[in-house]
């Protein structure tokens, strides 16, 4: 079978400047070209970068963000944002132009990459993939992003409404999965394992979004729980053939032998999983800070130059 590369990208907010530095060293340094790409969230922006084969593009867009206003503007708190009906904490209008300016349906149209964005309906409660045929892509990008309570949901003609995706998958593995990759390589915008800190929250905004961002972190350990089983038992079944046909038995006479196992790794879709992750939050998930996102990107680049060997023979 050919080789199918799958990134997945995770949610997090500013956080997801470190996914563009590894994305820009993968693809622009190392000529990784992968044929899927699943985003939620924040990720859904770099997914759209990788879609477009528009790196240079997404560099672009993150390192010419100046602060917060070029992403969010507030509203008048949450007592305001009552009283006139908003149904978010900030006005994402400038987010949603950077998007429709970032977004190329021409390049899209162009690349051989299946691009899924990972959104959830308020109504239904469902997540569901959005995919690059659909109009108006950035308010899908948008629609993936827009995290409940701070930024206002998308709002379509059917009187539907949508959400980020992460409130149901933080880091979408299953919907890449469905598309039957030979491997996938998840890029995590924070690190899963580390969330302790001795900051003190003050303030309601403040503790509403380090709760999200506790909530996020369980939600994404849960989406890659099975990724340790998935690469033991294809490692372990590598192992058992090996074994095989190191007593002389034939190639045909292994495989039949291992058919039960095989067909049990078929059905449930395991393809080998790598992570790649940050060591460190290098800014909160609202803190578009340009300095804080300059040494995000770096990171990023450095932990996929620093572990190249390793990543190349995973993506084989």
């Amino acid at each position: 079978m050919a080789k199918k590369l799958a990134i997945v990208l995770s949610g997090g907010g500013a956080k997801g400047a470190f996914q563009v530095g590894v994305l820009d060293a993968l693809i622009t340094t190392h000529g990784v070209k992968p044929d899927i790409a699943v985003g939620t969230s924040t990720g859904a922006i770099q997914a759209l970068g990788v879609a477009q084969d528009d790196i240079a593009g997404l560099l672009k867009v993150w390192t010419g963000i100046k602060g917060n206003s070029d992403i969010y503007t507030d509203r008048s708190g949450l007592l305001g944002t009552v009283i006139f009906g908003g149904k978010g904490l900030h006005n994402t209008a400038p987010l949603r132009k950077l998007l429709k300016n970032f977004a190329n349906p021409a390049k899209l149209a162009a690349s051989s990459v299946n691009l899924q964005l990972g959104v959830v309906n308020l109504q239904s409660g469902e997540f569901r993939t959005i995919d690059k045929s659909a109009p108006y892509i950035h308010d899908w990008v948008y629609a993936s992003c827009a995290m409940p309570v701070f930024f206002d949901p998308l709002e379509t003609t059917d009187k539907q409404q949508w959400v980020d995706g992460g409130v149901k998958e933080v880091t979408p593995l299953g919907a890449a999965m469905e598309l039957n990759p030979s491997n996938i390589l998840v890029i995590r915008a924070s690190p899963v394992s580390k969330l302790a800190t001795t900051k003190k929250y003050g303030g309601l905004i403040p503790i509403g979004l380090r709760s999200v961002n506790i909530l996020q972190a369980e939600v994404s350990r849960n989406d890659l729980a099975n990724t340790g089983l998935i690469n033991d038992l294809i490692a372990a079944r590598k192992a058992m053939l090996a074994q095989l046909l190191a007593t002389g038995m034939s190639g045909a006479a292994a495989s039949k032998l291992l058919l039960p196992l095989d067909t049990q790794i078929a059905k449930y879709r395991f393809v080998p999983v790598k992570v790649i992750e940050p060591t460190e939050d290098f800014s909160d998930t609202l803190e578009f800070d340009p300095a804080k996102i300059a040494r995000a990107i770096n990171a990023g680049r450095a932990m996929v130059n620093d572990n190249w060997a390793e990543i190349e023979a995973f993506i084989g």
